[in-house]
Formats: C-alpha cells, sequence, structure tokens
C-alpha cells in the first residue's frame, strides 16, 4: 500500500478533510484505526458511528459520481445524413421529444435542420429510446429518421391564384357559334417555355391559327402541360427536386401564357364548345397546374379539366383520345387504359392514346387502339442530349376528327 496523505488538500474544508479520510478508510486506502480517525478529527460520536457516516457518504459520493457521468456521457449513436439523386434528404438523428412532437410535421423538420419554408416532409419514422437518468429519471428519447424534399422555393399557389383572379381579366366569347362541325384536337407536348420562347413558337402559333380559323368546328380540344414549362419553380428543379438547367420562369410563364391566351381567344370564337386539359408531367407537375387554372380564370367560358390524374380521357361522338405524358407506365399504355377505360373505348369507332415525354415520334396499332408518342418543335435540353434523345423530327401534331374518324394529322 502506498503512503496515504492524511494532511488537508488546498482548498478542502474541515468536513470535506473528514470525509475524505473516512470514505477512503472503507475503500481500504489506508490502515488507520476508526478510533484514531475519529481522535484525529475530535469527532464527537463513536468510532461505530463514524463508521455509519461514512457509509453514507460513500454512496452519497458515488451517486453524485453516477450523476455527473449521466450527464456529461453522450448517448452512443451514430446520427447520419444522406443525399438521394432524385434530390431528397434523409436524416437520422436521436432527439428529445414529446409524443405529440414526433407528430408535429414542422417540428421535426426543424428538429433535424431543415428549413419548415423551403423543404417538405415526404415520410417519418420515429422509434421510442428510453434512457434513464439519476438527475430526471426515465428520458423519453426518439430515434428519429425522415426524408424530405425541396419545396418549390416557397411558392404559395393557393395565394398566387389568389392574386391571379383578382389582377387577370377574363375574355369571353365574342359571338356564340351554333353550327360548326368536327373535333380538332391541339396536343402540344414538351414545349419547355424557358428553354424555348414565344418568339421560338412563331410559326407554330400562326399554323395553328391558320387551322382553327380555316372553319367553324364543333369541339376544339386543347391539352395543355405535358412539361409546358421547363422548371418547377424558381430554383431550377423538376417536380422530383431533381436539379436540371436553370431558365427564367418569369419570362416562361409569360412567353406561354401569351401563346395560348393568343390560340384559346381564337378557338372560342370559332368553335361551338372549347375544352381544355390539365395533362400532369415530370418537369413541372405544381407550376403547370397553377398556369392552367390561371386560364380557366381568363376564360370562363371555357370548359376544364384541372384534375392531376396521369391518364385522362377524352370523348367526341364516337372519338376516343386517351392522354399521359409517358413518364409513367410508359411499356403499359395499352393495357392501363383498358383497365380505366376499358368500356368507353369498347364502344368507340376511334381509338388514340397520345403520349410524349421522348421528344419523338413513334406509333403503334394494338388490336385497334392507335398508341402514339408525339414529337416535339422544341430544341433538345441538356437531359434529352445527354440521354441520346436527338435527331428526331422537330414537329407537333394536330388532329383533325369526324364523328367516327380520323380524318387527318397536321404537322407544324
Amino acid at each position: 500500500m502506498t503512503e496515504y496523505n492524511f494532511d488537508r488538500l488546498q482548498g478542502e474544508t474541515d468536513f470535506d478533510h473528514l470525509k475524505r479520510v473516512a470514505i477512503d478508510k472503507l475503500n481500504k486506502l489506508h490502515n488507520m484505526d476508526w478510533l484514531d480517525v475519529k481522535e484525529m478529527f475530535n469527532f464527537q460520536h463513536s468510532a461505530e458511528s463514524l463508521r455509519k457516516y461514512a457509509s453514507g457518504w460513500k454512496l452519497e459520493l458515488e451517486a453524485r459520481e453516477i450523476e455527473q457521468l449521466s450527464s456529461d456521457e453522450e448517448i452512443p449513436y451514430k446520427e447520419t445524413t444522406e443525399i438521394m439523386a432524385n434530390g431528397s434528404h434523409k436524416s437520422d438523428k436521436l432527439l428529445r421529444m414529446t409524443s405529440e412532437q414526433s407528430k408535429d410535421v414542422d417540428y421535426l423538420l426543424s428538429a433535424h435542420g431543415f428549413d419548415t419554408k423551403s423543404w417538405e416532409l415526404v415520410n417519418a419514422k420515429n422509434n421510442i429510446w428510453n434512457v434513464h437518468s439519476k438527475q430526471d429519471g426515465v428520458q423519453t428519447l426518439y430515434s428519429s429518421k425522415i426524408t424530405v424534399k425541396p419545396r418549390v422555393n416557397g411558392f404559395d399557389y393557393e395565394k398566387f391564384l389568389e392574386k391571379a383572379k383578382k389582377e387577370i381579366i377574363p375574355v369571353h366569347i365574342k359571338e356564340k357559334t351554333s353550327d360548326g362541325t368536327g373535333l380538332l384536337e391541339i396536343p402540344l407536348f414538351d414545349m419547355h417555355f424557358g428553354v424555348n420562347t414565344y418568339d421560338d413558337y412563331l410559326v407554330v402559333k400562326e399554323s395553328i391559327i391558320s387551322k382553327i380559323a380555316s372553319k367553324k368546328w364543333d369541339k376544339i380540344f386543347f391539352i395543355i402541360g405535358q412539361d409546358l414549362l421547363h422548371n418547377n419553380g424558381f430554383d431550377g428543379k423538376t417536380s422530383s427536386g431533381t436539379p436540371i438547367e436553370q431558365v427564367d420562369m418569369d419570362k416562361a410563364w409569360e412567353d406561354a401564357f401569351k401563346f395560348y391566351c393568343e390560340l384559346i381567344n381564337l378557338a372560342q370564337d370559332n368553335s361551338r364548345t372549347v375544352e381544355c386539359s390539365y395533362s400532369i408531367a415530370n418537369h413541372d407537375d405544381s407550376m403547370s397546374w397553377a398556369f392552367v387554372k390561371c386560364l380557366e380564370v381568363k376564360f370562363p367560358d371555357v370548359e376544364f379539366d384541372t384534375s392531376k390524374k396521369v391518364r385522362k380521357s377524352f370523348q367526341w361522338n364516337g372519338i376516343f383520345v386517351g392522354y399521359t405524358h409517358g413518364h409513367k407506365g410508359a411499356n403499359r399504355l395499352h393495357e392501363n387504359f383498358l383497365s380505366d377505360f376499358g368500356k368507353q373505348m369498347a364502344v368507340a369507332d376511334v381509338v388514340e392514346i397520345h403520349s410524349g415525354h421522348l421528344h419523338t415520334e413513334a406509333a403503334k396499332d394494338k388490336f385497334g387502339v392507335l398508341v402514339r408518342t408525339l414529337s416535339t418543335k422544341g430544341k433538345t435540353d441538356d437531359w434529352h442530349d445527354s440521354n441520346g434523345f436527338i435527331g428526331a423530327h422537330k414537329r407537333f401534331q394536330l388532329f383533325e376528327y369526324s364523328p367516327t374518324n380520323l380524318d387527318a394529322i397536321y404537322y407544324i
């Protein structure tokens, strides 16, 4: 046994000195007898009482040391963050929160370090971790795992549409057409305004105007969306948050709105009825939806379908036209449309399914259903260039129908 220091240490009170020597006696760090310790400190009780006091002091000291360890020692937990290829982020952290907070989307985003105005929660999984603390008792912590994706630059569509209703001046039909014939379908897919401008599409617009004005129609049907705009916000990302080339979205919107307003205004004065349908796509689902809602405000006499279904259909007399962008289930279009619209397709004289996405033209007749991939006259953007979708014919297609036939396809 090494030589023990019985002297009072610097900064040590007489009482702390007594406790140290007594506790060290219990821990067998020295061999002084309890009676000698009592006399050394002039302890007013018996040597046996001193031993019992020392046992209590020892328990107190051990409890304080454990408490200190509990507060200072970090709970071993491997916190991780991960950035996915689609632009989403994953975060895994150990959080101190209540059961209610574990269900609060904004709290989870903030706790994981994400700005609630810039990110939205995709999913969350919180597992309880119970940890015992000498100071606080049992603490409930959570192993919290979340996936988030960027918001579209905090764009508030409800406020935008409310503002649009106040600032957009409605345009009504000048003179009602009552004796039109035929259906004109105008499916302008993959226009990618932002990469392309109003001036780029002047020839296209003039060709469509010429066709609309060539006669009085029974119905003119516009399919709007389909990657109308190149970005889904103002930070150069697609609908899923994938970073792509950033374009001037203010100009893109203005160009697209001017383009379609001129066409729809002419159409409603040259057709008995006009119908416009929003078609969701992968580049601009939210922005194009808001765009079509603005057109709906602009043209109150026109019928609009602004639902966000991936596959939609249009019927006129014996004509059935199914349409989708083609970014989902492209290899099963025939089967998927039969599943969704089998009865309508069965009684139609002409069944067409129109998709886009690939920027190239293709057609396949499958048991009387003509499945077409429509081309575009838009410029080749970076993604399609790098993936080899180049060299295709640069043109749009218009379709003219009589009640039971496809009469003509116009390339513009």
